[in-house]
């Protein structure tokens, strides 16, 4: 019988996602009660966590009018292992392609602070998302909208 050993955050691999993997963005963007139903069109630009053959975490690049880091997300017995910031650093670097400017919406600043993003005031999410100025939640929405300026 194999020794049980802890995995590390080293043993995480970062990976396109494939058709294949659609269910398992899905279960874990429900923990957190994040929107599934963009999950086969953005699936070219997600990204997945994977530990030891498990999906445990996921990202994607939502490319529209502006580029927007959505649907970071790693299962809650997977968290404070750095695996979220794994993810963001390889979502980024993508982004970093696309646009001098990356935006997002989160519940977690703290962390995204932490990647060098800035706070904005929440009235500007009208501005930059449409579908802000038709949410019946608006007034209640507890996301707070980030930016991120890559300096060259």
């Amino acid at each position: 019988m194999k020794p049980l050993m802890a995995s590390s955050t080293h043993d995480v691999k970062i990976r396109k996602a494939t058709h294949a993997d659609i269910n398992d963005i899905k279960k874990i963007l429900s923990f957190y009660y994040l929107d599934t139903e963009k999950v086969e069109k953005n699936l070219p630009e997600f990204i997945l966590a994977i530990l030891e053959d498990k999906t445990v975490g996921c990202a994607c690049l939502d490319v529209g009018d502006v580029v927007e880091l959505r649907s970071i997300a790693v299962l809650p017995s997977y968290r404070n292992k750095g695996i979220g910031s794994r993810l963001a650093d390889a979502i980024l670097s993508r982004a970093v392609e696309l646009s001098d400017t990356v935006y997002l919406r989160t519940t977690s600043p703290v962390f995204f602070e932490k990647k060098g993003f800035q706070r904005l005031p929440d009235r500007e999410k009208k501005t930059i998302w449409n579908e802000c100025e038709q949410c019946e939640k608006y007034d209640v929405c507890r996301q707070a909208l980030m930016k991120l300026v890559f300096k060259f």
